[in-house]
């Protein structure tokens, strides 16, 4: 063969070579609903991210799934620790390829977040989970892994409650009226949680959910694990966090040009993100209006979203409208398909 043949041939072998191993880069422009959780469906609870030290928690949860009608199938990571994780990394994504591949499992939910969801996005099979879409429900630390799997899938995934939760009547309500119902709802706190609501640039705006805590999406900035802001409803939660690590945040998000892409922003709970020396720090109060008075899409906070009892069910990737001055999230679309 001669040599510029050759060299021509190559080239696109490699290509070819390059496509395919960047298959787990592509964004999808198809959303993907999955089925509708229905009583009598099995429901499986896994830990993809930290180890669960409180095992009551786990027969806690078992038993609100089953008095709410569905079948509960345990992971063995929910009983493994290695560090602070629920098993090896490897261990913990075989375990969520197998619950996407079980046809009788129809969702899966997190036990907890902790950390090392972020661990195990490389080592995905997008793919299997594409071609078997199923409910995948958790927060905190399950960001990552919810914006990733919508992100390179297409699939709409849920930002609510984990095994840890309370499950009080308010945040079951949510569940079932995004994972159950799914018709389009309107998403508003209760009379017990109205006193932090407050907006902070009126107005209305539509696009796609996205979102979780803060700290987690701030680690996907700059890697090939960050989605396409442009055009979306972003929300956020913290907890732990110093006003001054929020500040840092909410700055490398704006340097990342990501509130420059949006259309308007949801604040959910920021819980015990209170300064340890007051006088030395501004309050959390003040780092939110510095960066969100006056800015150009609408944004409220105090939405029942993250780290506390009442909680919402936000399913990112579906359309939604938020209303800044009668603080709500309307879904526009369907969140599950029959």
């Amino acid at each position: 063969m001669k040599r510029r043949q050759f060299i021509e041939k190559s080239g696109l072998l490699a290509m070819g070579s390059v496509a395919l191993s960047s298959f787990n880069l592509i964004e999808s422009n198809l959303t993907i609903l999955p089925k509708s959780l229905k009583k009598g469906d099995t429901v499986a609870l896994i830990a993809p991210a930290g180890s669960v030290f409180n095992k009551k928690h786990i027969s806690k949860i078992e038993t609100r799934l089953k008095g709410l009608g569905f079948k509960v199938i345990k992971g063995k990571t929910l009983y493994l620790q290695d560090g602070f994780l629920a098993g090896s990394d490897e261990v913990r994504v075989t375990e969520l390829h197998s619950f996407f591949k079980n046809k009788s499992i129809k969702a899966i939910i997190a036990m907890r977040g902790g950390w090392g969801c972020a661990r195990i996005l490389d080592e995905l099979d997008y793919q299997l989970i594409k071609e078997n879409p199923k409910i995948l429900m958790g927060y905190s630390d399950l960001t990552s892994l919810l914006i990733d799997i919508h992100n390179k899938t297409g699939l709409i995934t849920y930002h609510g409650p984990v095994g840890y939760s309370s499950w009080k009547e308010f945040s079951t309500f949510n569940v079932f009226k995004t994972i159950v119902d799914g018709k389009p709802f309107v998403m508003k706190n209760p009379k017990s949680h109205t006193l932090d609501l407050k907006t902070l640039t009126s107005g209305k705006a539509k696009g796609q959910l996205i979102g979780g805590n803060l700290t987690v999406i701030t680690s996907m900035i700059g890697t090939t694990h960050e989605p396409n802001w442009k055009g979306k409803i972003l929300f956020l939660e913290e907890t732990g966090e110093e006003p001054y690590r929020i500040d840092r945040m909410l700055w490398q998000l704006k340097q990342a040009q990501v509130f420059k892409q949006i259309k308007g922003l949801v604040i959910g709970a920021f819980t015990k993100c209170n300064p340890d020396e007051p006088e030395k720090s501004f309050s959390l109060a003040e780092v939110l209006d510095q960066h969100f008075k006056n800015t150009s899409f609408p944004v409220y906070k105090g939405a029942v979203i993250g780290h506390l009892v009442p909680k919402f069910t936000l399913p990112i990737g579906v359309m939604a409208e938020i209303d800044a001055d009668n603080f709500t999230i309307s879904t526009l679309e369907p969140s599950i398909s029959y």
